[in-house]
């Protein structure tokens, strides 16, 4: 894994399969679904911002419209739009940094999200969105991707609209999310998603985040 970023996927809805062929010697056995790379870390973080990004993405969009599932948020035009937004968003930073293809991004986000459709591993909104504090963590799916998107002279403004969508995450059997809430309660959204963010009050992405409307209430 990566440090500072948690994987939490439950039914993993995308299959890959990419080895360091550093450390291999003489010629690579060729096993279908196996991709040999000399450097596998690009390929995990376009996973961690595809995969992960988006699936959380899809569940706080989702829990703000009132959708109990994956399956059914991403039947809902808002929700489906606002993911796939935040998804073109780390797609521009994965392409900066990796050198990746954007094609390549675009065919692989369709991949990610075809599986995310399929009713047979759908999981609850939830579940996918629980721990809210974590995900709006410095290095985490959301904030972290953003912070590097303005690094480049970028707005992030679609990854600020699911930023500001985990604020109103409320869900009462969550315990991240109570505390969230209790938080925001007690010193306000800029305060809490300063703290939790790991910037200052006054940052750029924090004044993004809250002028931002939640497209996903319309």
């Amino acid at each position: 894994g990566v440090p500072g970023v948690s994987v939490d996927v439950l039914v993993e809805p995308f299959y890959e399969w990419v080895v360091d062929a550093s450390g291999i010697k003489g010629a690579r056995p060729e096993i279908s679904g196996v991709t040999y790379v000399d450097d596998p870390m690009p390929y995990i973080e376009r996973k961690l911002l595809t995969v992960n990004t988006g699936h959380s993405a899809i569940a706080y969009l989702g829990y703000a419209r009132g959708l109990a599932t994956i399956h059914a948020a991403l039947r809902d035009a808002a929700v489906r739009e606002g993911a796939t937004k935040a998804l073109e968003e780390t797609g521009l930073l994965l392409a900066h940094e990796h050198g990746f293809d954007p094609e390549e991004l675009r065919e692989y986000r369709q991949k990610v999200i075809a599986r995310f459709e399929n009713p047979r591993i759908s999981d609850e909104v939830t579940r996918v969105a629980r721990a809210p504090i974590r995900k709006l963590g410095h290095d985490e799916r959301f904030v972290g991707p953003a912070l590097r998107l303005m690094e480049m002279g970028r707005e992030p403004r679609h990854l600020a609209a699911v930023v500001r969508t985990i604020l109103g995450f409320d869900h009462p059997q969550d315990p991240e999310a109570v505390e969230l809430q209790e938080t925001i309660r007690a010193g306000g959204e800029r305060r809490a998603l300063a703290r939790y963010a790991g910037v200052e009050e006054d940052h750029p992405l924090v004044d993004l985040v809250l002028e931002r409307s939640d497209p996903a209430r319309g």
